[in-house]
């Protein structure tokens, strides 16, 4: 899996990740298959999990 962490707070990060939830799905742009995740950490950072290689073009889809 690879996996690419951004910190959407704006400043350092001093609370411990401790847990992360998903929050939307990523779907090739082309054929509609998932092909990777977005999970949202206790510390308000989005973590993107891809199932194989990072693709550039893609549609995210929020999860309820």
């Amino acid at each position: 899996m690879n996996v690419q962490t951004s910190d959407h707070r704006g400043g350092s990060c001093r609370t411990n990740r401790i847990e992360a939830r998903p929050i939307a799905r990523l779907r090739h742009k082309d054929d509609g298959r998932v092909i990777g995740l977005v999970y949202e950490w206790n510390t308000g950072e989005t973590q993107t999990a891809w199932f194989g290689k990072a693709e550039r073009s893609f549609v995210t889809e929020e999860l309820c």
